[in-house]
């Protein structure tokens, strides 16, 4: 054949299922407080919610209720002494801080 180009052969290393290729992302660390105060949604029908928080990504914080609703990043906000007026909420930091 003229102007038949010869096939190049590449090597591919045999698949061992014992060894991992990719890795487990790190878990985040979660947080309830920023610089000593702690993070607070309060939502459509005025309940205050109890959040926590993670950096999930070097730009990236992500919220939620401790009682597992999303919280947007522009709605939760800081204060020394709020009350938490959603009863999981209430109950779920009152466990948290218990020793």
């Amino acid at each position: 054949m003229k102007g038949a180009r010869a096939m190049k052969t590449i090597e591919i290393e045999p698949y061992d299922p014992e060894e991992r290729t990719w890795s487990e992302p790190e878990p985040a660390t979660s947080f309830r407080t920023i610089d000593g105060l702690p993070i607070y949604l309060c939502d459509k029908r005025d309940l205050v919610h109890a959040c926590e928080g993670a950096d999930i990504h070097p730009d990236v914080r992500v919220y939620w209720t401790l009682c597992g609703k999303d919280a947007s990043n522009d709605l939760v906000y800081l204060a020394k002494d709020e009350a938490i007026t959603c009863p999981l909420c209430q109950e779920l930091a009152r466990v948290a801080n218990d020793p």
